[in-house]
């Protein structure tokens, strides 16, 4: 096994007091470049992983693969949706006022955004704080989104960095 492309004088980084922007600037694409390394060290494996995260949920849950946007019905509640096979951004708009209880899996599997829209009425509570939107790009990010009494959303899950707009 190779070693990791972290060094310890990217590790000292965090202790650095800067003196300035640029002083911050450049140690910050330092990490940048030293976590594409890593990356790319672990894109095989990651791929890997996911096909087989893929195929194993396929089998017992239903998954949807999107490659155009879709507006959900609770009569869908406890299926996952991706946008694997997508060439561009997938936005899925949740149900309006869903039974308690109804719940769906994100999961980016293409490098393109995929956004979580609540219906006009309805917001995104939990790590969204009460939001009117949340979007991933990254692979293998995913979330869980389920409904509560008041026909808002809760994120009950979430795996990776999703940005969360008003």
């Amino acid at each position: 096994m190779a070693s990791s492309p972290i060094s310890p004088r990217d590790l000292a980084l965090r202790e650095k007091k800067f003196q300035s922007i640029e002083e911050i600037e450049a140690a910050l694409n330092i990490m940048v470049r030293r976590l594409n390394e890593v990356y790319k060290y672990n894109r095989r494996d990651h791929d890997r992983l996911t096909e087989d995260v893929v195929e194993i949920v396929a089998e017992t849950l239903t998954v949807e693969h999107h490659t155009a946007n879709d507006v959900l019905t609770a009569a869908e509640s406890g299926s996952v949706h991706t946008n694997y096979g997508a060439s561009g951004t997938i936005i899925f708009t949740l149900p309006d006022n869903p039974p308690v209880g109804t719940h769906f899996w994100f999961s980016v599997c293409q490098g393109y955004t995929l956004h979580v829209d609540p219906s006009d009425t309805s917001l995104i509570f939990g790590a969204a704080n009460g939001k009117k939107m949340m979007s991933g790009t990254a692979v293998g990010i995913n979330a869980m989104l389920v409904s509560d009494v008041n026909g808002d959303w809760v994120v009950a899950s979430m795996f990776g960095l999703w940005a969360i707009e008003s």
